[in-house]
């Protein structure tokens, strides 16, 4: 008797996927919390150095309260964690653990995350030009680099990806969406094209902010050039421009923040998906969306954490207490917390974007260029 062919298998039902216990985002979610578990204790014990900023750390909420609250926190934290990555082990996606990892990573961007990881990445990005000009200035970013309290601030950064990665995962599986691209069931072509639309608008509006607030450091280092002092006196300024290595490397500072204004522009434009004809050896081609997303929310955080100390160094000194000169610096590193807010939308909507064919539930459309986006919404 012939054997007859086996039936095809049914098609697998995407908008009923599971979360999957083995993937990656819970046991991420769980290895921070064991590491923040293991670092308040070793804060607790004395074992490690208490690797948070102090009186001396810029924007520190810590500053006069003593050792404990921080370990507290961090062994709060550690425990919240552990419990919210359990959760999302045995139930893919429940409510309580949803809520957990947002307060997470709130908690932990608002808290422990400072001013002092933004000057890091901007000693970062204008080290290839200045650092071969300011005597020792590579030296001394290597050391600032591997001091603890960057390795800790690190950690926290860390952690709020982590856990606004775990967020998103939790509320996928809630809702039963697809868990790598999270498109819903309901899923369509017409719903595609209005999303993609919405996020174009939504990114520009985003873009149009956060390039203007950009170009507000700019503003107050860049007439160091011309020997005009902006939120200074002109005695401290006389002082200032005595070190010529000090103007160079607040003149590269400044022009950091021009050279983010001009990159923000990507998130909305052609190029930020095709390399543009200049190029060589990449114009035409994709780019590449981690190489966008990844850095820009980089950014982002620190920004956000930036406009945060500034605003609790403004409360620390007292109104009466600001002179003039302080104040224009007040307002000016605050306003890096909007331009932070603005890079965070402007990056989540040119992801959403750029959501081309998901290959787990073979839902979406080809990735499409803004012109095309807008064409289609016509």
């Amino acid at each position: 008797m012939t054997a007859l062919p086996p039936l095809p298998a049914p098609p697998a039902d995407p908008g009923h996927e599971r979360h999957d216990r083995a993937t990656a985002v819970p046991w991420a979610a769980l290895a921070w919390s064991a590491a923040a578990l293991a670092l308040g204790l070793g804060w607790l014990s004395g074992v490690l150095p208490l690797s948070v900023a102090d009186e001396e750390g810029f924007g520190s909420l810590f500053a006069g309260r003593g050792d404990a609250l921080p370990v507290v926190l961090v062994l709060a934290m550690g425990a919240v964690g552990v419990v919210c990555s359990v959760l999302m082990l045995r139930g893919g996606g429940p409510r309580a653990a949803q809520a957990g990892a947002w307060a997470l990573a709130v908690l932990v961007l608002l808290v422990f995350v400072d001013g002092n990881l933004l000057a890091l990445f901007g000693y970062t990005m204008i080290m290839p030009v200045v650092g071969w000009i300011v005597p020792g200035l590579a030296q001394t970013w290597v050391t600032a680099l591997l001091a603890p309290d960057s390795l800790t601030g690190l950690f926290f950064m860390a952690g709020v990806g982590v856990w606004v990665v775990a967020a998103l995962a939790c509320r996928r599986a809630g809702r039963r969406s697809c868990s790598l691209c999270g498109r819903s069931p309901r899923w369509s072509a017409a719903v595609e094209r209005g999303t993609r639309a919405r996020a174009l608008r939504v990114g520009r509006i985003a873009v149009a902010v956060g390039a203007a607030t950009a170009l507000v450091y700019p503003s107050i280092r860049i007439p160091w050039l011309f020997g005009v002092p902006v939120g200074m006196s002109r005695e401290d300024f006389a002082v200032l421009s005595a070190d010529p290595f000090t103007l160079v490397i607040g003149v590269g500072l400044g022009s950091a923040g021009i050279v983010g204004a001009v990159l923000m522009l990507g998130l909305v434009q052609r190029w930020g998906v095709r390399f543009p004809r200049w190029t060589a050896g990449l114009a035409g081609r994709r780019v590449p969306v981690p190489l966008a997303v990844v850095p820009a929310t980089l950014v982002a955080v620190a920004l956000v954490a930036m406009g945060r100390s500034a605003v609790t160094e403004s409360f620390a000194a007292g109104a009466g207490s600001m002179l003039s000169s302080s104040t224009v610096h007040v307002l000016v590193f605050s306003s890096m917390g909007v331009w932070g807010a603005a890079l965070g939308v402007a990056t989540a909507a040119y992801l959403v974007r750029r959501r081309s064919e998901c290959g787990r539930c073979r839902r979406g459309l080809p990735e499409a260029e803004p012109r095309d986006i807008r064409a289609a919404a016509a």
